[in-house]
């Protein structure tokens, strides 16, 4: 199973593929609803619906140093979408249904063949927010899963 590193201002964590694509995927549905996005958040939804859905074995990027950069008004938006879909994760708790998570797109030319468990989405998005909120110290480099 493929693992990726989502990545920003020199620290990140690992985690599986599926985790990654799912999460972004999620986070571009939040950010797609956002009215009135300034051009960076809809080039960033942009990013994270291509690394979603694409299929990048082991090379899926949440491109946060490209699109948030060290700008706080970014980072606190991209963290209150955050928020939002980790709400979305816990609602589905314990299990997104397989015809649901299929219909995301995220699993390349794989199927899911089963519901898809939440802990581990909710572990990664909730590194993802670590993350942006800059907890992980500098060269921080583990798993999320």
């Amino acid at each position: 199973m493929a693992t990726s590193n989502m990545y920003y201002r020199d620290s990140g964590f690992w985690v599986r593929d599926f985790q990654a694509e799912i999460w972004l995927y999620l986070l571009a549905q939040e950010a797609r609803a956002v009215a009135d996005a300034p051009a960076w958040l809809a080039r960033a939804c942009d990013d994270w619906e291509i690394q979603a859905t694409t299929g990048f074995v082991g090379c899926v990027s949440s491109c946060l140093d490209e699109r948030l950069g060290t700008d706080s008004d970014r980072v606190a938006l991209a963290l209150h979408l955050s928020e939002r879909a980790l709400q979305r994760l816990l609602a589905w708790a314990p299990a997104i249904p397989k015809d649901l998570v299929n219909s995301f797109g995220t699993a390349g030319d794989e199927p899911f063949f089963r519901d898809q468990p939440t802990d581990p989405l909710l572990a990664c998005g909730r590194a993802f927010i670590s993350l942006l909120r800059g907890e992980l110290p500098p060269g921080h480099d583990s798993w999320a899963c």
